[in-house]
């Protein structure tokens, strides 16, 4: 099969403290330019449709500039999607502001939104980071009125029953909001959504629904129902993830089963059959 999508993760570094992350355990490696030219050169990944870059904190990143610009060259059919917590909004803007107008057009820039502010606070691990989130979104959207934006909502048990008021918060800041659910990791233990938070989980997503459709909101709803999976899971065939390390790894289920940049075809395989984390998945990694 063809890679259709690459989610680069280019450093573990970050500013924030966020419950549900092991980034920042992680230690400091992170990716260069030149490392990834090779990668960006592949035959492997010539028709890919996404390339996303994250971390940890991409703003950080001293080449994500170049780094954007240059996967942008290489893979001209695919849409360019940054993820960033937007700690910073001077940053986010000097980064935006160095990008030819050929690369903002296929630029979507996504963030966390995990709450009303003081639930999104606890959950980043960072006071003020609403505020911060809220204000560098308002001066993105003012300068770069065309670009693409979004949130998404991670569920835990901490705010499971905010869905619906976190959907108006992000309506306000003038972006859509998408949900995804914990995978679990080192940091994880605790935030696990019980019965009743699912219940009111549920309630929320549809509340939003009868006022908005949302396909990504749909299959979350469909799978806290426990409908299967639409499709096949691409991760290892169409869905790659390289580290700060410099190696891929099959998916955030399993970190595990790595290989080095020419040995990405061989993950899939290793993967153990019928391996019980892909029953529990939410992200899919589908077509």
């Amino acid at each position: 099969m063809a890679a259709e999508a690459l989610h680069l993760e280019l450093l573990h570094a970050c500013p924030s403290a966020c419950l549900a992350c092991d980034h920042r355990s992680a230690g400091q490696a992170r990716l260069s330019a030149d490392a990834l030219g090779p990668l960006f050169c592949s035959p492997r990944f010539k028709d890919l449709r996404l390339v996303s870059f994250s971390g940890g904190e991409p703003l950080l990143h001293p080449e994500l500039g170049a780094i954007i610009e240059k996967a942008g060259a290489a893979f001209p059919a695919a849409a360019l999607v940054l993820l960033s917590s937007l700690y910073d909004g001077g940053k986010a803007l000097a980064l935006l502001r160095s990008l030819p107008p050929r690369t903002l057009t296929r630029l979507h820039l996504g963030s966390s939104l995990d709450g009303p502010a003081p639930l999104h606070d606890k959950a980043r691990g960072r006071p003020g980071a609403f505020a911060a989130l809220a204000g560098a979104h308002a001066a993105i959207k003012k300068e770069f009125p065309r670009l693409s934006t979004g949130f998404t909502f991670t569920a835990t048990r901490l705010n499971a029953g905010s869905f619906y008021e976190t959907w108006l918060e992000a309506k306000k800041l003038g972006a859509p909001l998408g949900l995804q659910f914990l995978v679990p990791n080192a940091n994880t233990t605790g935030l696990e959504l019980r019965a009743a938070d699912k219940k009111a989980l549920t309630a929320g997503l549809k509340a939003v629904l009868a006022k908005a459709p949302s396909a990504n909101l749909a299959a979350a709803l469909d799978f806290l129902a426990g409908k299967p999976a639409p499709g096949p899971c691409g991760a290892g065939t169409t869905f790659y993830l390289l580290a700060p390390e410099g190696l891929f790894y099959l998916c955030p289920f399993h970190k595990d089963i790595i290989a080095p940049p020419g040995g990405e075809q061989t993950l899939r395989r290793r993967l153990p059959p019928a391996s019980p984390s892909c029953g529990a998945c939410f992200l899919r990694c589908a077509r």
